[in-house]
């Protein structure tokens, strides 16, 4: 692959804009510098947009059906278009032994995706035991959603044996809904969640992971999807998105809004995912992100 640089690129981190220009070698990026002045290779000059790296999302219940061309257009619709190349996802269990089969299958579903992609567990508090952790530290399930629709047996969780099994391996635990609980009701449940996680000294998010939206910096880093995704790094492979910058864009965008920006342009690992008000569907392209330690950046 050829070497090259981009320059002149306003790239968006959180809150800030940062002027910067990358060297391209072999689809990763060699070096990160103000500029690259005497270097004489080809040059991609990016002044005219906002830089984000790829965006990272989640989505628990990514289809796996059989049907390509439904599946094909989710992931066009839900994720490509909107400048995502890694997914994060589920699979579900009613019963422990349901446990490699159910993660198996998941997987299975997730041959053709054209996205890089992370696996969490999806499950009820009676099925959060010492076994269970076990399995997930085993097979690198760095994230595990427990359904909070009711509490008794969220209480009935042995907090203190899990929390002795997560030293090497901080899994994080992600409260969900299944049900329409009314506002008052939702957020009863969610402060017995916050207090319970905080006392016993649980990796925890304090709500619910919203879906379909490009998930922040402090999200990526407790789940351990940073740094392999989600920022720009020295050694990383180049995963990028163009915003088309406008006129109203501060020097400092406190609030970027991904949605009131147009995509241009989106690169993963060599291949335009997005180009042209156009995307693309490259099957089988993504590939699973072991996540070998989650929350070591955090």
């Amino acid at each position: 692959m050829s070497t090259y640089i981009i320059e002149n690129a306003n790239w968006v981190k959180e809150t800030k804009l940062t002027h910067t220009s990358l060297l391209i070698e072999d689809g990763r990026v060699s070096a990160i510098r103000d500029n690259f002045r005497y270097y004489r290779y080809m040059r991609m000059d990016v002044s005219r947009f906002l830089m984000t790296p790829g965006h990272v999302m989640c989505d628990t219940e990514v289809p796996k059906g059989s049907d390509f061309v439904s599946v094909k257009n989710y992931y066009l619709s839900e994720f490509i278009n909107r400048g995502c190349t890694t997914v994060l996802t589920s699979f579900s269990i009613r019963y422990e032994y349901e446990f490699l089969k159910e993660l198996h299958e998941r997987k299975i579903s997730l041959i053709n995706c054209p996205l890089d992609y992370t696996i969490g567990l999806k499950t009820t508090p009676n099925l959060v035991t010492p076994s269970i952790i076990r399995s997930c530290k085993r097979h690198k399930v760095p994230v595990i959603w427990i359904e909070m629709d009711g509490t008794d047996a969220f209480r009935n969780i042995p907090w203190g044996w899990i929390k002795g099994l997560l030293y090497d391996y901080p899994i994080t635990f992600v409260p969900f809904f299944t049900t329409n609980l009314d506002n008052k009701t939702k957020i009863k449940h969610l402060k017995m969640w916050q207090n319970s996680m905080e006392s016993e000294g649980i990796p925890h998010f304090p709500d619910e992971i919203p879906q379909k939206e490009p998930l922040k910096l402090n999200v990526l880093k407790k789940i351990g999807i940073y740094p392999l995704r989600g920022n720009f790094l020295v050694g990383g492979e180049i995963s990028y998105n163009l915003y088309m910058k406008r006129d109203d864009t501060a020097i400092e965008p406190l609030s970027f809004h991904y949605d009131h920006h147009v995509l241009k342009c989106t690169m993963n690992k060599g291949k335009y995912h997005y180009v042209n008000n156009r995307g693309y569907f490259h099957p089988g392209a993504g590939e699973e992100l072991i996540i070998r330690t989650p929350g070591y950046f955090t």
